[in-house]
């Protein structure tokens, strides 16, 4: 992943039938998301902010363009399970998506009331988040990390905030993404720097090779692409493909992409350039 890095990421807004999706702040993450988005209300409202996430079952598409323009992501954790697959998912998605900063949330913390050990699972929970976050470059270290509610079992819960109220005080003063003017390209052939994820990564892995059909998303498009390359790219390795996509793409050259099967992400990249 660390190749990604060499390239530039252009930053535009995701349009459909006329109408653009841009989100400010985008929750991500477990489904609890979609619970803690619906009792939003007049804490939402009172902050000028654009709320989304995406419906639950979400491709990884449908993810990427709620996040498509979102200046901040906030990924939802429930704390009673702990980060699960889609955390890592939806971490890896936001990146590709180019959303700036990240921060994570912990709910359901009432539940941990009566656990002795909730202290150290709590910590547990917060350091595989980081990890996971470091593993792909959105800033693990340093993230902010709020909680839902306070719990007597934890007297001394480090946390940056309780309360949906305090994560959008403290996510509504970061800036606006910056739109770097870069080199556009558009047309159907096109080569892509690929990393291409384990078993561990994705529910889905498979082997890329000359001939293989996949779904590729690109600042907001969706498109069927062909790899053209004859050398195959395995699970865990990365390379440079030529695909051939049914319609042609229009994007700066150094936008990231992801591609996706059944729905679930398989592999991350940027265009590199045409032809």
């Amino acid at each position: 992943m660390r190749t990604l890095q060499n390239f530039v990421l252009a930053i535009v807004c995701f349009c459909a039938a006329g109408k653009i999706f841009a989100n400010d702040i985008v929750f991500l993450g477990d489904e609890a998301r979609l619970e803690l988005v619906k009792k939003c209300g007049t804490e939402c409202l009172g902050t000028n902010l654009k709320i989304g996430t995406p419906v639950r079952g979400a491709s990884a598409s449908q993810v990427a363009n709620s996040a498509q323009a979102a200046r901040h992501a906030i990924i939802v954790v429930d704390a009673a399970t702990g980060p699960l697959p889609i955390t890592r998912e939806h971490v890896l998605i936001a990146r590709q998506a180019g959303v700036p900063s990240l921060s994570v949330m912990f709910v359901n913390m009432p539940l941990l009331e009566v656990m002795r050990d909730a202290p150290e699972l709590v910590e547990l929970e917060e350091l595989e988040v980081r990890e996971l976050m470091n593993k792909y470059e959105m800033g693990g270290d340093t993230t902010m990390v709020f909680h839902d509610a306070s719990i007597r079992s934890i007297p001394k819960l480090y946390t940056n905030g309780i309360g949906l109220k305090a994560v959008l005080s403290k996510v509504q003063s970061l800036p606006a993404r910056k739109i770097i003017p870069l080199e556009k390209y558009s047309g159907r052939s096109f080569h892509a720097y690929l990393y291409l994820l384990t078993k561990l990564e994705s529910k889905n892995v498979v082997v890329l090779r000359q001939g293989s059909s996949i779904d590729l998303w690109i600042n907001g498009q969706s498109v069927r692409a062909v790899v053209k390359s004859s050398r195959p790219l395995s699970p865990g390795g990365n390379d440079e493909l030529v695909f051939e996509a049914q319609a042609p793409i229009n994007a700066p050259l150094g936008s990231r992409l992801i591609l996706e099967l059944e729905g679930k992400i398989i592999a991350a990249g940027v265009l590199s350039r045409g032809g």
